[in-house]
């Protein structure tokens, strides 16, 4: 029996939608490593839902074996790639830190960079899983 080029049309945007569904952040937590010019540690974001449909981040990150805890300061999401901006304070120095990620499956990778004020503190990057 043949296949009726609907049919084939069909299938190919189920497929399509299907495999464009996995490159989406989704409700957990992510744990993995960052690895900075001068350090490197764990990361962990777990993304909730708000009550409204859409997610909210919450991050944290260890250094020198310390953990550090953040304040989300804004969070976007534009199909498979997002961007948080989080404050934390090391060593008595506020900080701020602009992260850009995409989501692959259940991963996610990007690169930050971190500021005090107008100044450059560090960049990298860095990787986690569900």
């Amino acid at each position: 029996m043949e296949t009726s080029i609907f049919q084939r049309i069909v299938l190919l945007s189920t497929a399509t939608v299907l495999l464009a569904a996995q490159d989406t952040i989704i409700q957990g937590t992510y744990k993995g490593q960052w690895t900075g010019s001068t350090a490197n540690g764990d990361i962990h974001m777990t993304f909730r839902d708000a009550g409204d449909g859409k997610l909210t981040p919450e991050v944290g990150f260890t250094l020198g074996g310390t953990d550090v805890a953040c304040k989300v300061l804004s969070f976007k999401i534009d199909g498979a790639t997002f961007k948080v901006v989080y404050e934390f304070d090391a060593q008595g120095t506020p900080l701020q830190s602009a992260l850009e990620a995409s989501v692959k499956g259940k991963s996610i990778e990007g690169t930050y960079k971190t500021t005090a004020g107008d100044q450059a503190v560090d960049s990298g990057t860095f990787k986690a899983t569900m």
